[in-house]
């Protein structure tokens, strides 16, 4: 192994306010092993590394004098620096040093082309590591250990006076890993840059919530925060580059796997770090304060010998192997751990800025809402710090299960997933140690930004798309109308306001109100929490008998405008010919029927509640969504089967909803629907209370040639899933020609996507009603597309 340290004098004090001067050390070591070790993170290598393609790197920065107490910050381009290490260079650095452990901060790349080391993922083969290959890893652990202390030492040794300021970007590449385009991603891109007295940059710091997991080669590489490292080290000669990670452990590079994405990723983080530290950056002027709080994550309850037992045929090796070795610690007389020690940690400058450093492979959640909880403008949140013992769900992952929230523990050797209050534990001992004065005041909660749209003149004219500028081309192919389609959610949002804000996520917290068996369901009243401060009242409805080993389809329910609200698809009163939930879940679907905001039991004052909504219409399509996560999260349910059902309002809200959630495989729309210019002759005023779109009255005065969508994009936005259309030819609220109209112009678009058998069209002879035959044909329409 190579060993560098790199150092860099610098020019006496000049022209710098003395209140913004401190001491500031840095380095920087080569870690690449110069012998074969076996690589961390994908347990498919079972090899050696072949080599090295890019260096990798500790690097450190050291704030203040002895006298004040120094802090170190340290980064670490590998998988992860378990708490064992940390602890191990901490005792090395005490005696003569004075580094306290709440000023000692130890952030991982988590770059899985780097070697493995003795106490992290020790699951990660599904087997034991053969004999011949365990020396090199207990030799890089070692090593690993004595550079981290060098590094430490040499940072110390290079203090001298420097300034620092700090700003945030944005970089876009990081995707949550569940491809579902409204789950939550955390963007910012927070630089500090450390400059010397002379005005040279010294040290550039970044850190992004993202995988550092473009690709999986073969050989040793920092992925793309070793190529951010290099690029921004060439553009500031002289200077140390360190990047760490923020809460990213659901979130993936998006495309990945060649080479040519890690450089396009990290010279795209390198590129706005350049922008930053090149600009205005805020100036950091008060003095360095440090806090810990060490606590305990509960896990959830331990399996019983007799599951373990159960466990150990598993076909997955992993799963095998690790009840194996949980067996085998019963069987010499152990106990199994029932909780994780678990530290978070906190530096702020003064009321500047403030640092939170949280352990694990941890979920964008938590950044999210620290966001939310404390004053974003002065916070910087960063994961994989000072121990990556396992991945560190947020209460919504957990709750939606998952590689995330409970199948990676085995490959870390924890005997099962955490309790429902890991959340709430660490954001306890986060306020702990956070100082008051970093807390969200509310006129620092600002509004919902508006995605930009782009003007259509003619809505019915689908097969082109155009530009900012005006200039139109034939959509061609599906990646033609995915751009459309992102014009056609932006024209919506227009009219509905925007849809889009991760930090209103909350967990969903389920809560049983009753619960009645009839002949062929159970039928549930629950309450779900769509976002902070609301609670949504549903019915769900889950069949008596399900098929043995199988999970069902599952179909949200939507209710039309009636007092009763939830309760007329159920069969609870109100019209027969609408107690489709009751009869889906009598065919065996899983239902989940909720209240429309101001329906049933759900009074909603759209003056005074949600003021972040700006309709009703766009309120009840975020609750919706929420409503497919909570079905996702039952046992009983397919995830990838699920369909939304409607009459009139709730026919509407179907194909809104199904436009922003591509989850929703099969739409079944009763009375819900006609081009605008179709509803009474364009007499749009219906469609303008509170409850549904205000803007249009307000904003494009009733003019049905202003609306920035129409019914022609929705019903084509959501192909090639299905749509059924139940449209009754005298239905005196939307008009059937109209229809016809838009079902035509949509069938151009489901043409182009190979999907012409998922769209239907059924017009009986009736008023605005589903009559039994056109229900009979949607259910059998729906067994084709879901069962």
């Amino acid at each position: 192994m190579t060993f560098r340290v790199l150092v860099f004098l610098l020019v006496p004090l000049a022209g710098f306010a003395a209140d913004a001067v401190r001491q500031v050390g840095v380095a920087s070591v080569d870690i690449s092993p110069d012998y074969p070790v076996r690589l961390s993170g994908y347990g498919y290598r079972r090899a050696p590394n072949t080599g090295v393609s890019q260096h990798i790197f500790a690097k450190a920065l050291a704030f203040g004098t002895d006298a004040e107490g120094p802090a170190i910050l340290v980064t670490v381009d590998n998988v992860g620096v378990p708490a064992s290490m940390r602890d191990e260079v901490l005792r090395r650095l005490k005696p003569d040093t004075k580094v306290e452990s709440e000023r000692f901060a130890i952030c991982s790349s988590h770059t899985h082309c780097a070697p493995m080391l003795i106490g992290v993922l020790p699951n990660l083969f599904g087997m034991d590591i053969p004999a011949e290959h365990l020396p090199a890893i207990e030799r890089y652990t070692r090593e690993l250990t004595d550079y981290l202390e060098k590094v430490v030492r040499a940072a110390l040794a290079d203090r001298k006076p420097a300034t620092l300021s700090w700003g945030v970007g944005k970089v876009g590449f990081a995707a949550n890993r569940r491809l579902f385009p409204l789950k939550p991603v955390d963007h910012d891109l927070p630089v500090l840059r450390v400059t010397g007295v002379d005005g040279k940059v010294r040290a550039i710091f970044t850190s992004y919530a993202c995988h550092c997991t473009t690709i999986g080669i073969d050989e040793i590489h920092g992925d793309w925060a070793g190529v951010a490292q290099e690029a921004l080290q060439r553009e500031f000669p002289g200077a140390i580059a360190l990047t760490a990670l923020g809460c990213g452990a659901d979130q993936n590079p998006n495309p990945r796997r060649t080479m040519e994405l890690v450089k396009q990723y990290g010279e795209a983080l390198s590129a706005e770090a350049k922008r930053l530290a090149t600009g205005e950056l805020r100036p950091i002027k008060g003095a360095l304060t440090c806090k810990a709080k060490q606590i305990d994550l509960a896990y959830d309850k331990l399996p019983t010998r007799e599951e373990w037992q159960v466990l150990v045929e598993s076909k997955t090796a992993a799963i095998a192997y690790h009840a194996k070795k949980n067996l085998a610690r019963l069987d010499r007389g152990e106990k199994l751990p029932t909780e994780l020690p678990y530290l978070v940690q906190r530096w702020s400058f003064g009321d500047d800025m403030a640092m939170v450093f949280l352990p694990g492979e941890i979920t964008v959640d938590y950044s999210l809402r620290i966001k939310r909880e404390f004053d974003r403008s002065r916070l910087w949140v960063n994961g994989y710090s000072n121990d990556v013992p396992c991945y560190v769900p947020s209460r919504r992952v957990l709750e939606e299960g998952g590689y995330e929230g409970a199948g990676a523990m085995v490959y870390y050797d924890r005997p099962t997933k955490f309790a429902p209050d890991v959340e709430e534990r660490i954001m306890g001992a986060v306020h702990e140690v956070m100082p008051g004065d970093f807390l969200t005041r509310p006129e620092q909660v600002k509004p919902i930004e508006e995605p930009a749209a782009v003007a259509y003149p003619v809505h019915s004219n689908l097969m082109v798309v155009r530009d900012e500028a005006g200039g139109e081309r034939p959509v061609q192919s599906a990646a033609d109308w995915a751009v459309r389609v992102a014009h056609i959610k932006a024209g919506m949002q227009k009219a509905m306001g925007a849809l889009h804000d991760t930090s209103l996520w909350a967990p969903l917290n389920v809560e049983t109100v009753s619960e009645e068996k009839t002949e062929k369901y159970v039928r549930r009243k629950i309450r779900f929490t769509p976002e902070r401060g609301d609670s949504v009242p549903a019915w769900l409805l889950i069949p008596n008998e399900l098929p043995p080993g199988a999970k069902a389809a599952a179909m949200l329910c939507l209710h039309q405008t009636t007092k009763s609200g939830k309760d007329e698809p159920v069969g609870l009163g109100g019209k027969p010919s609408l107690h489709y939930a009751h009869e889906l879940a009598e065919r065996g679907y899983v239902c989940l029927v909720p209240d429309y905001p101001s329906f049933g039991e759900y009074p909603y004052d759209f003056k005074k509640q949600g003021v972040h909504r700006a309709s009703g219409s766009i309120k009840a399509v975020w609750n919706n969504m929420r409503a497919v996560d909570l079905l996702q999260s039952l046992p009983e349910v397919n995830k990838d089967r699920i369909g939304v059902i409607g009459h009139s309002l709730g026919g509407h809200n179907a194909l809104f909803t199904a436009v922003f959630d591509e989850r929703l495989k099969a739409v079944v729309t009763s009375c819900g629907f006609t081009p605008f210019h179709d509803y009474y002759g364009g007499k749009v005023a219906g469609w303008t209370s509170d409850r549904y779109m205000p803007r249009i009255r307000d904003v494009y005065e009733n003019n049905a040639d202003k609306l920035p969508f129409d019914f022609y994009e929705v019903i084509a936005a959501i192909a090639p899933r299905g749509v059924f259309s139940n449209s009754p030819v005298s239905d005196s609220n939307f008009d059937v020609g109209g229809v016809r109209k838009a079902m035509a112009k949509a069938g151009e678009v489901f043409a182009l996507l190979k999907a012409d058998k998922n769209l239907r069209l059924v017009t009986p002879d009736a008023p605005h009603d589903f009559p039994e035959a056109e229900r009979r044909a949607a259910y059998e329409w729906l067994d084709q597309m879901l069962k």
